[in-house]
C-alpha cells in the first residue's frame, strides 16, 4: 500500500489514514489531559498537598495514572462498541451468500480472510468493527439480507471491506470509542465523515464495478430507515442512523456515483 494512495481496479483512492491517525492522536491527548488533570487534582485534594514539591509529585503521579488510563481505555473500548448490538445468526443460505461474496472480494480486495456478522435491524446497512477478533469484521443488517439483490449485497461487502483495505478499522473504533466517552458523536456529519463516506463508496464501485448497484444500496438504506438510533456512532454505519437532514447527503452521494466517469474494468 502506496503512503499516498491505494489503486485498485485501477482507481486511485487517497489514502485518509495520515489524517485519522491525526484525528486519533488529538483524542488520545484529550483523554490523557482529562484524566491525568483529574488524577492530579484528586491527590493534591485528597492528601491536602502543598508545597512545590508535593505538588510536583502529585502531578508526576497524575501523568502516570493519565498515561496508564488512556493506553488501558484505548485497547479494551474499541472491541466493546458493539457489545450491545443485536446480533443474530443468519440463515443456512443467507450464510452461503455471504460467504459466496467474501471469496471474490477478498481475492480482489487483497484481504485472505474476513468475517461477516449479522444484527437484527429492519434498516438496510452495514458497518465494520473490531469486536475483539484477531480480523474487524463487517457488520450487515438482517434488513440489508432481506432487501438487497444479490450484486446489490455485494456492493455494499465491498464497500465495508475497503474500510478494512484501507486501514481504517482500528483508527475509525478509537475514535468512535472515545467521542462517546465524550459525548461527541452528535446528531451532525462533520466534513470529514461525509468526505470519509463517499470515498469509500466509491471504493466499493471500483471493486463491483457497478456503480447503479451501490447506488440503489444507499436508495433502499434512506428509505428503510426504522430506527432513531444504535450503539455506535452514527458515522459508522454506511448510512449514519439518527442524523438530521440525512436526506441530501445520501443523495449526493448517490448523484455523485452516478456523475462519476469510471475508467475501472480493465485488470
Amino acid at each position: 500500500m502506496s503512503s499516498d494512495s491505494v489503486s485498485i481496479w485501477g482507481y486511485e483512492t487517497p489514502n485518509v489514514r495520515v489524517a485519522r491517525m491525526k484525528q486519533v492522536m488529538v483524542r488520545l491527548l484529550v483523554a490523557f489531559l482529562v484524566t491525568g488533570g483529574i488524577a492530579v487534582v484528586v491527590l493534591t485534594l485528597a492528601l491536602g498537598l502543598t508545597g512545590v514539591i508535593p505538588v510536583t509529585v502529585a502531578v508526576v503521579i497524575g501523568v502516570i495514572i493519565g498515561i496508564v488510563i488512556t493506553a488501558v481505555a484505548t485497547v479494551i473500548g474499541p472491541p466493546r462498541l458493539g457489545r450491545r448490538l443485536p446480533w443474530v445468526e443468519p440463515e443456512p443460505s443467507d450464510r452461503r451468500r455471504i460467504d459466496t461474496l467474501l471469496s471474490g472480494l477478498g481475492f480482489q480486495l487483497g484481504i485472505p480472510e474476513s468475517r461477516v456478522a449479522v444484527v437484527a435491524y429492519s434498516m438496510v446497512n452495514g458497518a465494520v468493527l473490531e469486536l475483539g477478533h484477531k480480523e474487524p469484521v463487517v457488520v450487515i443488517t438482517t434488513g440489508a439480507l432481506r432487501e438487497l439483490e444479490t450484486i446489490e449485497l455485494e456492493a455494499l461487502l465491498a464497500r465495508q471491506l475497503g474500510e478494512l483495505r484501507l486501514g481504517l478499522v482500528g483508527l475509525n473504533s478509537v475514535v468512535a470509542y472515545w467521542d462517546q466517552v465524550f459525548h461527541r458523536a452528535g446528531r451532525q456529519l462533520s466534513d470529514w465523515q461525509r468526505a470519509e463516506a463517499v470515498l469509500l463508496d466509491r471504493l466499493g464501485v471500483s471493486v463491483t464495478r457497478y456503480p447503479p448497484a451501490m447506488a440503489v444500496v444507499l436508495e433502499k438504506a434512506l428509505a428503510s430507515r426504522s430506527i432513531s438510533s444504535t450503539t455506535l456512532p452514527a458515522w459508522l454505519w454506511l448510512c449514519p442512523v439518527g442524523v438530521e437532514d440525512l436526506e441530501p447527503d445520501v443523495a449526493l452521494r448517490e448523484q455523485l456515483l452516478l456523475d462519476e466517469v469510471w475508467t475501472i474494468g480493465a485488470s
